[in-house]
């Protein structure tokens, strides 16, 4: 074995080379396991062709496709001229070669309707058994069963001889390239010998009498003839497999010599994508078991989010506050989930009561008072004569969730502080104190020290309500939780739109992956909420993945820089834009300081 074919051996991808005329040079083993172009029965059976008299015996999932191009025509060689039988129908028959006295045994069904079949029949003493189940076609003479599993579509023949009543010959995987399909034997072509050793050379052979298709060949030929530079990864359908290939160019001094061709089978790609996932699952539980040993408070928080750092950090913090009777502030940029994390904490909290929730951002500045804390009758033209009462009265007894609380109005504000600090309100047009009893949660994306330093946020207000604070991480972050939050998110996405599973390629992980995810956890749910949908086939591949802008891969020094970018940005707005704090805060002297802020160009 030279080097060349060492090498190729040793590749995860199944491989064969051309020269410029189409002649196979080389194929690896990977690709002779895919193509069947070993035999690894233990059992032999001589070359041969079909007689008259012989019993066939045979299955194909869908007439026409990957069966030697069986038509209605062949069929009738067996007795069987039924015109009901058309073209992408299952079909399971036993029937004598060449003797049309003899009556055969058959059953079809179309395709659409049909997901397996079974057929049993005891032909002059001998049991018959086929059958075509989920993923696997088995016709089973005597008690031996001859099998083949299959992706799309595939077909299966046992052949008894007419004088022994023997078997002579059963399909095996490889077929196509043999021209051994059931169409092809009962049109007259001969079938080679098989046993343990064998082996079918391809090499020295013109490409198509083995390799059959024609998407592929036009494009192979388009390769070889230099009219296009390369293919990658497309879909190809080769002697009835479903692959996925590349055929890439061999250039000698500017001229195309040849071509490789690698490729992957779907089925392998599928099996390979679960197996993946089932690692990524058994981690996820895995993770989680741990963490439910060292956090062993709530289900709501062992599951939520994921298990980094991080994340882990937060939860053990929040599910600790959850616990206490106290106002809480939640911040983190938009999308981190913080309103997620609220319904955590109010679902493992010991009060009870309503949970209401507001967004603050939605609500009418003119009715925002109105809305927070109600209104007696004729206070405004056209209202309830008896008036309403507003969010915290709703909440009594319960908790509030105002999300965006820094959208609150300057004049509100005032009015949620003495609510705060008097646990009474008074509705709008009325001067009776109402009491409540509520439990605060609030969240924001915005920096609210910058907020009460820029005069936007009361300051008294900021600090009653932040004595207790949660930072959600934003998801560059927390980079290992995307696995499992893809998972979460998956599972979720299925039972929203009632849609069957579907699984991620490992391109469209990897391009998940080497995304930062400016919009967080929201805008990886929008992203896979489109992929599902834009996705025919139950793989989602790295062009179903819609993105906002493309990855950018930085290089560690470049993440440092970045990281660092955000520390002195994030201490900045901390002190509320004064440079002489955050300086003296991050422990940098005047002049590396100022040299970072022109470096990163921070203003």
């Amino acid at each position: 074995m030279d080097m060349l074919e060492s090498l190729l051996d040793s590749s995860s991808h199944a491989i064969f080379t051309l020269d410029r005329e189409g002649i196979v040079t080389h194929i690896n083993r990977r690709a002779k396991e895919h193509f069947g172009l070993f035999n690894h029965s233990q059992q032999s059976h001589a070359a041969g062709r079909l007689e008259q008299g012989d019993l066939v015996v045979l299955a194909t999932t869908a007439m026409g496709d990957d069966d030697g191009g069986l038509q209605q025509e062949d069929l009738a060689v067996l007795g069987i001229r039924d015109k009901k039988i058309q073209p992408g129908d299952m079909i399971a028959a036993v029937g004598v070669f060449g003797e049309s006295t003899l009556r055969p045994v058959y059953k079809f069904l179309r395709r659409r309707d049909a997901g397996s079949m079974n057929l049993e029949v005891n032909w002059e003493g001998i049991p018959i058994q086929i059958t075509i189940d989920g993923r696997e076609i088995a016709a089973s003479v005597n008690g031996v069963t001859y099998s083949i599993s299959y992706f799309m579509s595939m077909c299966q023949c046992v052949v008894l001889d007419a004088a022994t009543r023997q078997v002579k010959f059963w399909e095996e995987k490889g077929y196509s390239a043999r021209k051994e399909g059931v169409g092809n034997l009962l049109r007259g072509a001969s079938f080679k010998a098989k046993s343990p050793e064998t082996e079918i050379d391809v090499v020295g052979y013109y490409f198509r009498e083995f390799f059959e298709g024609d998407r592929f060949e036009e494009h192979l030929q388009e390769v070889l003839s230099g009219k296009v530079e390369r293919y990658e990864e497309e879909d190809y359908e080769i002697n009835g497999y479903a692959l996925s290939a590349s055929i890439l160019p061999v250039v000698k001094e500017g001229a195309v010599e040849g071509a490789i061709v690698k490729f992957r089978r779907f089925e392998d790609i599928r099996a390979t994508i679960l197996e993946r996932n089932s690692a990524i699952a058994a981690a996820e539980r895995k993770y989680r078991q741990t963490e439910q040993t060292t956090l062993t408070e709530d289900n709501t928080f062992t599951s939520l989010f994921g298990n980094s750092t991080a994340m882990a950090s937060v939860k053990r913090h929040a599910f600790r506050l959850s616990q206490l009777d106290c106002n809480i502030l939640i911040t983190g940029e938009s999308g981190t989930g913080k309103s997620f994390l609220a319904r955590a904490i109010a679902a493992a909290q010991p009060r009870k009561g309503p949970f209401i929730t507001v967004d603050c951002s939605t609500v009418t500045p003119t009715l925002f008072e109105s809305e927070m804390f109600g209104y007696v009758g004729g206070a405004f033209t056209g209202a309830n004569p008896k008036g309403k009462a507003g969010f915290f009265e709703e909440a009594d007894g319960g908790t509030i969730f105002l999300d965006e609380i820094g959208e609150i109005p300057l004049n509100v504000q005032a009015k949620l502080l003495r609510v705060i600090q008097n646990k009474t309100l008074t509705r709008v047009g009325s001067t009776k104190t109402i009491p409540v009893d509520v439990r605060i949660l609030a969240a924001t994306n915005r920096n609210l020290r910058q907020e009460v330093a820029e005069g936007r946020f009361r300051q008294d207000l900021y600090y009653r309500i932040s004595a207790f604070c949660v930072e959600m991480p934003p998801l560059r972050e927390c980079q290992e939780d995307i696995y499992f939050l893809i998972n979460d998110l998956m599972d979720h996405i299925r039972e929203k739109y009632r849609v069957p599973d579907k699984c991620l390629s490992g391109e469209a992980f990897s391009r998940l992956l080497s995304y930062d995810w400016p919009g967080n956890i929201r805008e990886l749910e929008n992203v896979l909420e489109s992929a599902v949908a834009l996705s025919e086939s139950d793989i989602i591949y790295a062009e179903h993945i819609r993105l906002e802008s493309e990855p950018v891969h930085m290089t560690l020094k470049e993440r440092l820089k970045a990281e660092e970018r955000r520390i002195i940005q994030q201490t900045l707005a901390q002190c509320g834009g004064n440079r002489t704090a955050a300086m003296e805060q991050l422990g940098l002297s005047k002049t590396v300081f100022y040299g970072k802020l022109k470096e990163y160009q921070i203003g």
